[in-house]
C-alpha cells in the first residue's frame, strides 16, 4: 500500500495525488488543451489554476480552471463541489452578456473530477489594491486626493455591478473585496459566482451555505432564503474596509452596538459612517438601497475637503473602562481559548497549518519571550504590580516555568537570544521574580541561562547585542565582575566589527554583506546596545561607537517634509513598524538623546516617528510589528522627548485597539492581533504585547518599555497630570 502523501501518474502521464487531484505544477497538463501556469488556490474540495490553452492556430489564450474533487465537501443535501461548479457554469452562460463576469469557455471531467474553464480577468482584485495602498489610503480618502477619488469610484462601480446583477434577479452572496477585479483602465468585473442564488428561479432549491466571514449577514449565516439585502450587507463591509484597510472578519465580529461605535471611530464622516452602519444592520429591512448608498458616496466624493460636513461621534474609552477590559483579557488568558490545562499557553507551530484544514491549527508550546511562556509571565508580573488580579493564571505560570526549565535549564548549551532564547527568558524571570515568587534558586538558573556559547551575530533579536541587554537586565542577580567581563567581551566584538563609516555589515542573500538600518536585526539595535553599555558602566568606547552608529543613520536618512525614512541596502522601502522600519530606528535616537542630551538626536527621533500618520489605522495590532509596538515607542518618546504629540498618538492607538476588542461567548475578551485564525497569549504577536501596551498606557510613570534596560521611570508631576487629564 502506498503512503498517504505519495503520488502516481494518471493515464495521460500527469502526476496526480491519490485523491485523483492533479499535482499543481507549472507545465503540467490538465484535460486535453490546458497547461498549468500557476496554482492560484489549493484546498481539499477544490483547487483553482491559471492555465494556458491551445485549441488551434488562432485559438490560444489564458484561462482559469476550477477543479472540483468528486465526493468532497458534501452538504446536508448530498451536493458536492461538482454541483456548485455546474451551477456556476449555468450562471456564467446566463449572465455573461449582461453583467461583467468571466466568460464561460469549457468544462470537462477527468480522473473522476469536474473542471470548469472560464475567462481569466486581467487585473488585480480590490483586496490586492487595498494591501498595496493601505498606508496612505485613509488620508487619501479624507483629502479626496486622486488616489482617494479613484477608490471612491471603485465603490460606485461596485454598486453599478451589483445593480446589474440584481436586475437579473441574482444575488451574489460572496461580494467580497477579493471577488471584485479591477481591470486595466479601471473597469470592474465580478468573479466567483458559485454561491449565487437566482431569486426569480428560486435556484438552487437549497442555497449553498456559508461565504466569507465578515461579509455575511446574519441571515446568510443562518442560510435563510436569500435576498438582495445580503449583498447590501457585504457592500457595507467593503465600504468600511476601504476606509480602514482592516479585514471585515476583524471589524464585524461584534455586536451591532459596538459595530456602530467602531465605524463612527474609524470613519470620521458622519454620512459615510452611517450608511455603512445601515448596510450592516441585523434587520434586512433597515438596510439602504443601492441608490441611497450611491448618492451618499457621490456627495462625499464631490464635496470639497474644506466643506463643513458633519463628523462622526467618536466614542472614547475612559481609564476605568480600560482597566476593566485589561482585567477581562487577563482572565481570558487562563481559559481553554488560550491555554491547554496540561501544557499551558500555546501558539501556532512554526510549521504552519495543514492546507487541507484551514480551520485547525497545529499547536506548539514555546518558552521564549516573543513566542512563548516567558513573555506572558513577564506581562503578568507587571500586571500584578499595577494592581491587576492574575490569580486565575497562576497554574499556567507554573506550567510555563516547568516548560522553561525542561527546555533551557536541564539541558547544556541552550540557544541564546533576547527574543527567542535564553537571554530573554533570563531577563523575564529576573523581573517577574520581584512580583511573583516561584523559585528559591533563581540566581543559579539565571547564571546558567546567560552562560551560553559565544554568538557570532551582532543584532538585538538573536545576537550578542540582545544577549548583552539581557545580561544588564539581570544585573541584580549577577556577580558584578562576571557581568562586566561578559559585557566587555561583547563590546569588543561589536566595536571590532564596526566599519569606518559607523555601520555594521550583515550576511544577506548569497552571503553578500549589507548594512541593515533597522532595530531588531540592524544597526539601530546594535547602537542601542552600546548606549545601554555606556549607561550601565560609563564606558566611553561604547558611547563613541554608539555615536558613530547614530551618525551613520543620520547620513542615510531620507527627508520627506518633516519626516525621515530609511531604505534597505537595495533601495527598497522598509516596513514601518518596530522591528525593521523608522519606528524602531527612532528608538536608537530616543536613547541617544536620553543618554547625551544632544538635540540632533531628538530631531531625528521626531522625524522618524513623523513618518507615520497621526491617526494611523492598521489591522496589525501586534507588539513585534504592529500598533502595540508603535504605541510603546510613542510612550517612550513622550517620556524622554517630552512632546505631548506622542502622548496624543499613543492615546489614538489605545482607542483604536480597544475598538477592535472581541468577546468569546464562553471565554471572554480578546483580540485577533494579526491574521491568526484564533487568538494566542504570546507577547510578540499575541495578546501579551497588546495588554502590555495598554497597561503601560494607563501607568506610563510606572511601567517601562519591555525587554530593554530602564532606570526607574521618572515623569514630572506636571507631565503625569497632563497625561491623565488628556485621558479624561
Amino acid at each position: 500500500m502506498q503512503e498517504e502523501n505519495s503520488s502516481s501518474l494518471s493515464d495521460n502521464g500527469v502526476e496526480k495525488k491519490e485523491t485523483g487531484k492533479i499535482a499543481k505544477k507549472n507545465g503540467q497538463r490538465v484535460g486535453y488543451y490546458y497547461i498549468i501556469t500557476k496554482s492560484l488556490k489549493e484546498s481539499r474540495k477544490n483547487d483553482v489554476m491559471r492555465c494556458f490553452y491551445i485549441k488551434g492556430l488562432f485559438n490560444i489564450g489564458a484561462c482559469v480552471i476550477k477543479e472540483g474533487c468528486h465526493g468532497e465537501s458534501k452538504d446536508s443535501y448530498g451536493r458536492d463541489i461538482k454541483d456548485r461548479l455546474l451551477w456556476q457554469k449555468e450562471l456564467h452562460q446566463q449572465l455573461q452578456d449582461k453583467v461583467r463576469i468571466p466568460r464561460y469557455i469549457d468544462s470537462f471531467e477527468e480522473n473522476g473530477n469536474y473542471y470548469l474553464v472560464i475567462e481569466r480577468i486581467k487585473g488585480s482584485s480590490l483586496s490586492q489594491l487595498l494591501k498595496r495602498d493601505k498606508g496612505q489610503l485613509r488620508e487619501a480618502i479624507l483629502n479626496r486626493s486622486k488616489t482617494g477619488k479613484k477608490f471612491l469610484d471603485y465603490l460606485l462601480r461596485i454598486i453599478d455591478l451589483l445593480e446589474k446583477l440584481h436586475n437579473e434577479q441574482v444575488v451574489h452572496r460572496d461580494a467580497t473585496a477579493n471577488n471584485f477585479m479591477i481591470m486595466p483602465g479601471g473597469k470592474l468585473a465580478l468573479i466567483d459566482m458559485e454561491l449565487s442564488y437566482s431569486i426569480s428561479r428560486q435556484q438552487p432549491q437549497h442555497p449553498y451555505q456559508l461565504g466569507t466571514h465578515g461579509y455575511m449577514s446574519p441571515q446568510q449565516l443562518q442560510t435563510l432564503q436569500p435576498t438582495k439585502q445580503e449583498d447590501i450587507f457585504a457592500l457595507g463591509a467593503i465600504i468600511a474596509q476601504i476606509w480602514t484597510c482592516i479585514s471585515p472578519s476583524k471589524m464585524n465580529d461584534t455586536s451591532f452596538e459596538d459595530l456602530q461605535k467602531r465605524l463612527h471611530f474609524f470613519i470620521p464622516d458622519r454620512s459615510l459612517a452611517d450608511v455603512a452602519i445601515k448596510c450592516m444592520h441585523p434587520q434586512p429591512g433597515e438596510r439602504p438601497s443601492l441608490q441611497v448608498i450611491r448618492n451618499t458616496i457621490r456627495q462625499y466624493k464631490n464635496t470639497s475637503k474644506a466643506s463643513n460636513r458633519e463628523t462622526s461621534p467618536s466614542y472614547h474609552y475612559d481609564p476605568k473602562q480600560i482597566h476593566n477590559i485589561i482585567q477581562d483579557v487577563i482572565n481570558t488568558l487562563s481559559t481553554a481559548l488560550l491555554a491547554d490545562p496540561e501544557q499551558g499557553w500555546f501558539t501556532e507551530s512554526k510549521k504552519g497549518p495543514d492546507i487541507a484544514d484551514k480551520k485547525q491549527i497545529n499547536k506548539s508550546w514555546y518558552a521564549s519571550f516573543t513566542r512563548g511562556a516567558a513573555g506572558v509571565i513577564l506581562l503578568l508580573s507587571r500586571a500584578k504590580r499595577m494592581g491587576f488580579d492574575i490569580d486565575k493564571n497562576l497554574p499556567f505560570i507554573e506550567k510555563g516555568i516547568e516548560l522553561i526549565y525542561n527546555k533551557y535549564i536541564l539541558i547544556d548549551h541552550p540557544s541564546s537570544s533576547l527574543y527567542t532564547g535564553a537571554a530573554g527568558i533570563a531577563a523575564s524571570l529576573t523581573e517577574a521574580n520581584n512580583n511573583i515568587t516561584f523559585d528559591n534558586d533563581l540566581k543559579a538558573k539565571i547564571n546558567k541561562l546567560l552562560s551560553t556559547d559565544s554568538n557570532l551575530q551582532l543584532n538585538i533579536a538573536n545576537g550578542i547585542s540582545g544577549i548583552g541587554i539581557g545580561a544588564i537586565m539581570c544585573s541584580s542577580l549577577r556577580d558584578n565582575q562576571e557581568l562586566d567581563k561578559q559585557l566587555s567581551e561583547y563590546l569588543n566584538q561589536v566595536l571590532s566589527e564596526q566599519q569606518k563609516d559607523g555601520s555594521w555589515l550583515f550576511n544577506g542573500q548569497k552571503n553578500k554583506k549589507k548594512a541593515i538600518p533597522g532595530f531588531t536585526k540592524g544597526i539601530a539595535g546594535i547602537t542601542y546596545f552600546l548606549l545601554c553599555v555606556y549607561e550601565h558602566s560609563g564606558n566611553k568606547a561604547a558611547l563613541n561607537g554608539a555615536e558613530k552608529g547614530l551618525q551613520w543613520l543620520m547620513r542615510k536618512a531620507i527627508r520627506e517634509k518633516e519626516a525621515y525614512t530609511w531604505r534597505s541596502s537595495t533601495g527598497k522601502e522598509l516596513s514601518a513598524f518596530l522591528e525593521h522600519g523608522p519606528v524602531g530606528i527612532a528608538m536608537a535616537f530616543i536613547k541617544g538623546y536620553e543618554v547625551t542630551g544632544i538635540s540632533d538626536y531628538k530631531h531625528y527621533a521626531t522625524g522618524a516617528l513623523l513618518s507615520q500618520p497621526g491617526q494611523i489605522v492598521n489591522g496589525n495590532l501586534s507588539h513585534s510589528n504592529g500598533l502595540a509596538g508603535l504605541g510603546e515607542v510613542y510612550l517612550e518618546a513622550h517620556q524622554i522627548l517630552g512632546d505631548n504629540i506622542w502622548w496624543q498618538r499613543a492615546d489614538w492607538i489605545a482607542q483604536h485597539i480597544l475598538h477592535l476588542k472581541n468577546i468569546h461567548p464562553l471565554h471572554g475578551a480578546y483580540w485577533i492581533t494579526q491574521h491568526e485564525r484564533q487568538p494566542f497569549a504570546t507577547f510578540g504577536a499575541g495578546l501579551g504585547g497588546v495588554l502590555h501596551f495598554l497597561i503601560r498606557y494607563l501607568h506610563p510613570e510606572k511601567v517601562s518599555f519591555p525587554m530593554l534596560p530602564r532606570k526607574e521611570v521618572n515623569l514630572t508631576a506636571s507631565r503625569i497630570r497632563s497625561i491623565h487629564s488628556y485621558s479624561k
